[in-house]
């Protein structure tokens, strides 16, 4: 009989943190004040939404801004940090957006 073989896959989360902002990416780990992410993106403005909704539905369409994407991010908060699991709308909806150039 042949073993089923589940595909593992981390979760895509937004993480807020006291003195990083806000980034959202994969989760990696997290161990005590740290936590890291893979393929990451820094979240500097979004529309038309609370953090929670976002995780939820994605940001509003709009003047969105969010960083280029980040091979791998370490954040470090003493202070704590939120971390909201998204749905698989959000991800979508998270990594759609073009990344903001000054």
């Amino acid at each position: 009989m042949k073993k089923k073989t589940t595909k593992s896959r981390k979760p895509f989360v937004i993480v807020r943190a006291h003195t990083a902002g806000v980034h959202a990416g994969y989760l990696e780990s997290r161990k005590g004040d740290t936590v890291t992410l893979s393929n990451s993106i820094r979240l500097w403005k979004w529309m038309g939404a609370t953090l929670s909704q976002v995780a939820t539905t994605g940001p509003s369409s709009g003047d969105n801004k969010f960083g280029f994407p980040i091979l791998k991010t370490e954040i470090v908060s003493p202070q704590g940090f939120e971390i909201a699991y998204c749905t698989e709308v959000a991800m979508k909806a998270i990594q759609a957006v073009l990344p903001w150039k000054q």
